[in-house]
């Protein structure tokens, strides 16, 4: 969210400046981490429960 705000920022600086004709200067986007291949993996591997299996998962006592 913070990446998008400061970019958000920096859209508006360079619309609203007073600079010459294509004189506005390039702001660099606020760094953004990567995903890494086994983060992704990980995520396709989870497959979705079951209503059946999310009550016994809170039954379990």
């Amino acid at each position: 969210m913070t990446a998008d705000l400061f970019d958000a920022l920096n859209q508006n600086t360079r619309a609203t400046g007073q600079w010459g004709k294509g004189k506005a200067p390039k702001i660099p986007a606020y760094p953004r981490p990567k995903a890494t291949k086994a983060e992704k993996k990980k995520d396709k591997a989870k497959k979705p429960r079951t209503v059946a299996e999310i009550y016994k998962h809170f039954q379990r006592r």
